[in-house]
């Protein structure tokens, strides 16, 4: 590889693990004031919830729903972690090595894993938003749509990319130690 593209990959990498550092805090900080200001959000910051509110919210059902956002977001971070890992050890130069494949693999569970803590996040939050509602008027709403099926897809075939540089990271430690 020509040197300028390794210290081209290496900034690019720095970068990189610098934001994904950054997004690691500012996702559940942004759920928080999400939730702890949505009764004064103009109109539209609701549109994608699973069900329709109505009416401003209990301080308990905003904390609640808070604590809700925290599942799909939990896999978020972990997500993030693995990300900030792997363009950490791109920004050493590190390349092919089961860290790596480690990283990758880590990564594609994890958007698979976000498909049940959406589907799991949109059911509780339903039940939470529509729990003071009088009875009859409460409700469960499940949806998995073609969004989650892009995600599951990415996820298989990130996982396949780590099995490709599981093999590629077997073949470079070879050729290191033959002699």
């Amino acid at each position: 590889m020509d040197s300028n593209n390794r210290i081209r990959i290496r900034s690019v990498s720095g970068k990189f693990k610098v934001l994904f550092s950054a997004l690691i805090f500012i996702k559940p900080l942004s759920d928080l004031l999400y939730w702890l200001n949505f009764n004064h959000l103009p109109s539209g910051f609701d549109n994608e919830l699973p069900v329709a509110v109505t009416e401003p919210l209990s301080i308990s059902t905003l904390i609640f729903a808070f604590l809700v956002s925290l599942i799909p977001t939990s896999v978020i971070i972990y997500m993030l972690i693995n990300l900030k890992k792997l363009f950490t050890l791109y920004e050493r130069g590190i390349v092919f090595t089961q860290q790596n494949v480690q990283c990758f693999r880590h990564i594609g569970l994890a958007l698979i894993t976000l498909i049940i803590a959406n589907l799991v996040h949109g059911a509780l939050l339903s039940v939470v938003l529509t729990l003071n509602n009088p009875v009859g008027e409460r409700m469960l709403s499940l949806t998995f749509g073609s969004e989650d099926i892009s995600t599951l897809i990415m996820g298989a075939m990130i996982i396949l990319v780590s099995w490709v540089m599981n093999e590629a990271a077997s073949l470079e430690h070879e050729q290191a130690h033959t002699v």
